[in-house]
């Protein structure tokens, strides 16, 4: 409810800055032409075909750069070698500007959806390693003192003791990397797409609409912000018996 009442009060002062500076339309349009122009895309240009494409590479890119995350974390922390032979490619990866990575991908991979879903991968990639790294790590001694106690093999350990313990940084991570991945899958679609919100985007620069671009920007926006709240409830219903999330209900009840 508090969402929805700063996102009401957001455009109502856009509206007022509009009206009293009296800022031209092509400049930026008014809620009201923001929406005539929204419905005009929706029913004569095929808006909402254009979604489902970025929300798949964003999904897919999501996924595989988790499990590859999380699965490698687990390697990391078994095999330390390892660690130490791929960290400085990682890092090297992670720290070239991805826009300069999508042009690239898009070379090797073409025009579909394969190159966007690879980059959202990359950027999902590692905030989930790093932080699935450090919980592993982090977990309490007693607990795997406690698995050779019960002479618990490795699989068995990691499915009962280390990634329940490690789910609040891992989840944290995942928070961050699906904010990352619709940036992610935007640039990708920028570089050359067909289809997509992204490619809506540029081609709102290339005929100087702003209307559409503001559109594209709201939706991906609000395609970004569904995604977080999904993987938060999904945190909720996850980790109940933790006492960050009795914390944080606790708060929010008492915000309330």
């Amino acid at each position: 409810m508090r969402a929805v009442l700063s996102l009401l009060a957001f455009v109502a002062l856009w509206w007022i800055a509009v009206l009293v500076f009296a800022v031209p339309e092509y400049l930026v349009p008014s809620p009201p032409a923001l929406a005539q122009k929204f419905w005009f895309l929706t029913t004569q240009a095929g808006l909402f075909g254009h979604v489902p494409v970025t929300l798949m590479e964003i999904l897919v890119g999501f996924v595989i750069g988790a499990v590859v995350g999380v699965a490698l974390a687990v390697l990391f922390v078994r095999f330390p070698l390892v660690e130490i032979v791929l960290n400085p490619i990682i890092i090297f990866v992670q720290t070239a500007p991805k826009i300069a990575i999508a042009p690239l991908l898009l070379l090797w991979l073409g025009l579909g959806a394969a190159p966007k879903v690879v980059l959202v991968a990359i950027v999902v990639f590692f905030p989930v390693l790093s932080n699935m790294v450090s919980a592993l790590r982090s977990i309490d001694p007693n607990y795997l003192a406690l698995a050779k106690i019960l002479h618990m093999n490795g699989w068995s350990r990691l499915w009962r003791i280390e990634l329940p313990q490690a789910l609040p940084l891992l989840f944290t991570g995942l928070k961050v990397g699906v904010t990352l991945a619709v940036t992610a899958a935007v640039i990708g679609e920028l570089m050359g797409a067909r289809a997509g919100l992204g490619y809506l985007l540029s081609l709102g620069q290339e005929t100087a609409d702003i209307g559409l671009v503001l559109v594209s920007v709201i939706l991906l926006s609000l395609l970004g912000y569904g995604l977080y709240v999904a993987v938060d409830a999904l945190e909720r219903r996850m980790l109940r018996w933790h006492e960050s999330t009795a914390a944080r209900d606790r708060l929010a009840l008492e915000a309330g």
